[in-house]
């Protein structure tokens, strides 16, 4: 502890990871304690309503998103330790000397105040968004039939993480380019090439995060490598359907770079007829795991990308349903869906698609438009009636 002018003691400054007490057994933090104190004073000791309040927050939040995202992460944690110590929030509270200035402070702590690196709990620093980032590139090449870190030790310079890191990969793109020219050739088939392609795919979007990419030349390397990787018979290497497409569809949605931007539909070119459940099936999924995490976008990016997915495919029979859980959110997989009906000469199922999407939504207008456009059909309040479109 240091002096003051005066030389009495100075108080080290406390940012909320230190621990702050020992009750039931379990070591608390200063956070824990402006949590509970914040929990039980302005929300009646009702975690549900503090996690509510920083939703709120979250979602209003142009900047600043990472930090109340960390504090949630943070609560989601609190929780399991209090019920894992047979405590409430109270408990912690009560624990805590009555003092106006110290519950001033919980309350910025919890619901005002940004975070540094000093202030982050270990939850604050592993948030859910970026255990599923982490997991969509790194995550399931345990399941590959030749492992692509291997691969990945070469190319980028360094082994993979092991666990979630703010760590990249700064090789430029023309090197990178130069480094994937050496290592694939024609000797390099089957599993081994799956391995390479695979992880040359988290490594260019390592760059991409350390790029500026003005010039496009990062962007256009990745959509020629990723198309190349979608193009390797993947199935002839005895990699399991299910673990392929786990990996290919956590890798699309995660991305922040519009890969297939106006290729939306080339991630599912080659899926076979019968494995397209699976793969709605692991949308779904992630579209759940995303939600969870407060990562809107990409939950419905995952349930976008199912449109495309059955696009790809020609599913006809599956348009409407997507449709449905679409809503008029968002316009483009509806438009696509109902062009792809009219190419075929469907136009009745066309006009379904638009009026399934016909609900409350940001898109609703732009889509009733679009109906008369490409249908002749006008969908109204009243439900939807013809009228000729000269």
């Amino acid at each position: 502890m240091s002096e003051t002018a005066s030389g009495t003691p100075k108080r080290a400054p406390i940012f909320g990871p230190e621990t702050w007490a020992t009750i039931a057994g379990t070591e608390w933090c200063y956070f824990d304690q402006w949590f509970a104190l914040v929990t039980v004073t302005d929300f009646d000791g009702d975690l549900d309503a503090l996690q509510g309040a920083l939703v709120d927050l979250l979602r209003s939040s142009l900047n600043g998103r990472d930090y109340v995202e960390a504090k949630l992460s943070h609560l989601t944690d609190l929780r399991t330790r209090l019920t894992e110590a047979r405590i409430d929030p109270a408990t912690l509270a009560n624990a805590v000397e009555p003092n106006p200035a110290t519950l001033t402070k919980a309350r910025r702590k919890v619901l005002k105040q940004a975070l540094d690196g000093r202030s982050m709990t270990p939850a604050m620093r592993h948030t859910p968004s970026d255990n599923l980032r982490h997991r969509a590139r790194y995550g399931h090449w345990d399941f590959f039939p030749v492992d692509p870190g291997r691969w990945y030790e070469k190319l980028a310079g360094r082994k993979p993480p092991t666990g979630v890191s703010k760590g990249r990969s700064f090789a430029a793109v023309d090197r990178l380019a130069k480094r994937l020219t050496n290592l694939d050739g024609p000797r390099r088939a089957g599993a081994d090439r799956l391995a390479l392609h695979r992880a040359v795919q988290t490594v260019a979007v390592e760059l991409a995060d350390a790029s500026d990419d003005s010039y496009g030349n990062v962007g256009e390397f990745r959509f020629d490598t990723f198309t190349t990787y979608l193009n390797i018979d993947w199935a002839s290497t005895g990699m399991a359907p299910k673990n392929y497409w786990q990996d290919l569809c956590e890798f699309v949605v995660a991305d922040d770079y519009a890969l297939s931007h106006q290729h939306d539909t080339l991630p599912f070119q080659h899926v076979p007829t019968e494995q397209s459940e699976l793969i709605e099936a692991i949308l779904l999924g992630l579209a759940d795991e995303y939600r969870c995490a407060y990562q809107d976008y990409q939950a419905d990016d995952a349930v976008q990308q199912i449109a495309w997915l059955h696009i790809a495919g020609n599913r006809y029979t599956r348009y409407t349903d997507v449709a449905c859980r679409l809503g008029s959110g968002h316009w483009m997989p509806i438009v696509a869906l109902a062009e792809s009906a009219l190419a075929s000469g469907r136009r009745e199922l066309a006009v379904d698609i638009f009026r399934t999407a016909d609900r409350p939504g940001m898109q609703q207008d732009h889509l009733r438009k679009r109906c008369i456009e490409l249908t002749g059909v006008q969908l109204d309040d009243a439900g939807p009636r013809l009228r000729v479109v000269q």
